[in-house]
């Protein structure tokens, strides 16, 4: 499962043909240099309207801590989605989120 870390930089809600949550992650908790997976700025989703909401709306809640404190998060997700956000392998199905105590480690 592949995992990319990084500080939560946007959070975006898309309700218009589906029910959607859209982060990105930059690479400093006050940078703007957005993590790029393939060339593109990297765009993790969770559907609200899967069977999995509540574990959804749990992640979303440590994004939001991870965010407000300036704390790096680890987003394991599957490969490319079928859809994109602005460009063609752009998107990526979130399976978890988890908040980096330690900061991030290069």
């Amino acid at each position: 499962m592949p995992k990319t870390d990084g500080y939560v930089g946007t959070i975006e809600a898309e309700s218009r043909d589906v029910s959607r949550l859209w982060f990105s992650l930059t690479d400093a908790a006050a940078g703007s240099d957005w993590v790029k997976i393939g060339g593109h700025r990297a765009w993790f989703t969770m559907s609200m309207e899967s069977d999995d909401r509540p574990t959804h709306l749990a992640q979303l809640s440590l994004l939001l801590e991870a965010m407000r404190n300036g704390l790096a998060v680890r987003v394991s997700h599957g490969g490319a989605a079928a859809f994109q956000w602005s460009a063609a392998g752009d998107s990526f199905e979130v399976d978890g989120v988890r908040i980096l105590r330690s900061g991030l480690q290069f």
